[in-house]
């Protein structure tokens, strides 16, 4: 895994929603994005090492907008994270079978 990826997590995703964030400035439309939540099964931290799925339960993770239609609940994906410690998504797709 390279530096600039976080979390590798898998699982079935839960729920999936276009939510809307709010601007913090004035005059600043708010920005859509997409909203998960997942049933994880495992995860790695950015050196591979395991992560108790216990910590990351409850968590949402967000991503473009897009994936809101490319995406459904029940499907079973790979999610990589921006950052080690972020919810944001650097990529996702259907997960390997293991």
């Amino acid at each position: 895994m390279s530096r600039d990826e976080g979390m590798r997590i898998v699982g079935t995703i839960r729920s999936i929603e276009l939510h809307a964030i709010t601007a913090k400035f004035a005059g600043v439309p708010p920005r859509h994005v997409a909203r998960l939540a997942l049933d994880i099964e495992r995860a790695t931290d950015e050196d591979g090492d395991d992560i108790d799925v216990e910590n990351l339960a409850g968590l949402h993770f967000q991503g473009p907008p897009e994936l809101v239609p490319r995406f459904a609940t029940g499907e079973r994906v790979q999610i990589v994270t921006t950052t080690p410690s972020g919810l944001h998504i650097a990529s996702i797709r259907p997960a390997p079978l293991s």
